[in-house]
């Protein structure tokens, strides 16, 4: 019994090492920062990890699975802002600014393993190594340009535009291969913030005017 726990425990130590937050760092100094200092709690699909309004209080970081933030307006028309992966802080910006209440409600759409960090403890562990500091700013820089982007994405021209610079950014370098959609006609809408029968029927005029083909179920090939 006593061999599992320890076993579960490498395991998930190893996952927690490869957290953004401590790159470049080795196994047992990390171990020495967090000093046991941290909780872990399992969520389930669907399960709420955090409410849009609530006070951000101790860092986030998903050691396992996957998350999504999504704001709600007060007419109820809900958003997807992101989807947050392994190894990566929900809402790191937020954790010291004056207004620390999050801007987004987070969901489990995987079940997910979550660790917390305190936000004294965390300060404690910038103070002692500067490479932690560097890693958390980093993180907050780089999710601050990807929300940028996302936003351009959003709020500049039509449904059918914002589809099409989805579509590319899908295809990265593949060029003319085949890209899946990873997400449901209905997760689309929500991420655009427009209705699904609206989406379904902007995809359908970028087939009709041969922008995009479908080569099978949520795949398609980009004609540009």
């Amino acid at each position: 019994m006593l061999q599992k726990s320890k076993i579960k425990y490498l395991c998930f130590m190893k996952k927690l090492y490869s957290a953004a937050l401590f790159e470049g760092l080795d196994n047992e100094f990390i171990d020495l920062l967090l000093d046991n200092k941290y909780r872990i709690r399992s969520y389930a699909v669907g399960e709420v990890v955090a409410l849009q309004g609530d006070v951000y209080k101790s860092l986030l970081i998903v050691e396992e699975g996957l998350l999504k933030a999504e704001m709600i307006d007060m007419e109820g028309t809900k958003m997807v802002v992101e989807e947050i992966a392994a190894f990566r802080a929900v809402a790191p910006a937020f954790l010291f600014a004056k207004n620390n209440n999050l801007p987004v409600s987070i969901f489990a759409i995987k079940p997910s393993v979550i660790v917390s960090i305190s936000k004294m403890h965390l300060v404690e562990m910038m103070q002692k190594n500067q490479r932690v500091l560097e890693n958390y700013l980093r993180e907050i820089s780089d999710r601050s340009r990807f929300l940028s982007e996302r936003l351009r994405l959003m709020t500049f021209g039509t449904i059918k535009s914002k589809l099409m610079n989805y579509f590319i950014s899908l295809t990265k370098d593949h060029n003319c291969e085949p890209f899946t959609i990873p997400h449901t006609h209905q997760e689309l809408a929500d991420m655009f913030g427009v209705t699904r029968p609206a989406l379904t029927r902007a995809i359908k005029q970028l087939e009709e005017s041969s922008l995009i083909s479908r080569t099978g179920t949520r795949t398609y090939r980009l004609h540009q």
